[in-house]
C-alpha cells in the first residue's frame, strides 16, 4: 500500500499532474528608467501573489501590495479561454496615496467589440470600442499561454496583446535556456513590434513540466516592474 502511494507521488512529480489551482508568491520592486520619479506616483516595492484557477475558463490574478503603504497596490486580472487561447475579460488597477485607477475590459469577439469601464479620481465611464482581433491577449494571458506552449515554441510567434482596449502587435520570442539562482529556466520575451520597448514583458519559466514563472519583468512608461519568485 505504502509503495503504491509512493509510486503515485513520484509519478505526479515526473509527469506533472494538471493544476487546478495555484498560488505563487513574489517579491517585487520598480527598477531602471526614472524610478526616482515613478516612486512619487506609484508604490515602489513589496510582496505579490500570482493566483491561477483552471476550473472552466481560466482565472489569473497578479496582486502586488506596496511595502510602505499597505493600502497601495498594483493589480492585473484576466479571465481567459483554456490554454490561454484568448482573453475574455481583463482588469488593471492601482492605488497609491490619494490616487487610484481601475479599468475593466470585456472582449466580445462575436460582436467584434470591447466594453471598457474605467474609474479613477476624475472619471467613471463606460465605452464601447471596436475589436479587430479574434484572439486578444493581455499580459497574464500571454504568460499563461507561454507556460502551456513553452515546449513547442522554438521560433518567434506573432500575437496581439492588449493594454486596456488598445491592441499592439508583439512577438513571443524564445531565448536560450540558462540558469537563475541555480534553477534551470527557459526565458521568453514578449516584444512589441516596431522597436518601442515600452510594454515589453520578459518571463523566465522553470525548465520543467510546470514552467513556473521564476522571474517576471514588465516594462512601463517610467520604470520596470520586476518580480522574483519566493515560493
Amino acid at each position: 500500500m505504502h509503495k503504491t502511494i509512493a509510486a503515485l507521488l513520484l509519478a505526479g512529480v515526473a509527469f506533472a499532474l494538471p493544476l487546478r489551482a495555484e498560488t505563487l508568491t513574489y517579491s517585487w520592486r520598480l527598477k531602471g528608467g526614472i524610478t526616482w520619479a515613478a516612486k512619487l506616483a506609484f508604490p515602489a516595492s513589496g510582496q505579490g501573489t500570482l493566483q491561477t484557477d483552471e476550473a472552466g475558463n481560466v482565472h489569473s490574478q497578479l496582486t502586488m501590495l506596496g511595502k510602505d503603504d499597505p493600502k497601495s497596490f498594483y493589480l492585473y486580472e484576466s479571465v481567459m479561454a483554456p490554454d490561454g487561447a484568448k482573453t475574455l475579460s481583463s482588469r488593471n488597477a492601482y492605488a497609491y496615496r490619494d490616487d487610484h485607477r481601475d479599468e475593466r475590459v470585456v472582449f466580445d469577439t462575436t460582436k467584434g467589440q470591447t466594453q471598457v469601464h474605467r474609474v479613477d479620481n476624475d472619471t467613471n465611464e463606460t465605452r464601447i470600442k471596436k475589436l479587430s482581433s479574434i484572439e486578444p491577449k493581455d499580459v497574464l494571458t500571454s504568460i499563461y499561454y507561454l507556460r502551456h506552449h513553452a515546449d513547442e515554441l522554438r521560433m518567434p510567434k506573432r500575437a496581439e496583446i492588449f493594454s486596456g482596449s488598445k491592441g499592439y502587435g508583439v512577438l513571443y520570442i524564445p531565448q536560450p535556456a540558462t540558469t537563475m539562482n541555480n534553477v534551470a529556466v527557459r526565458p521568453f520575451r514578449i516584444q512589441p513590434i516596431g522597436g518601442d520597448k515600452t510594454g515589453e514583458v520578459r518571463v523566465w519559466l522553470s525548465d520543467d513540466a510546470q514552467h513556473v514563472p521564476v522571474r517576471i519583468e514588465i516594462d512601463q512608461k517610467y520604470a520596470t516592474l520586476k518580480l522574483d519568485l519566493v515560493k
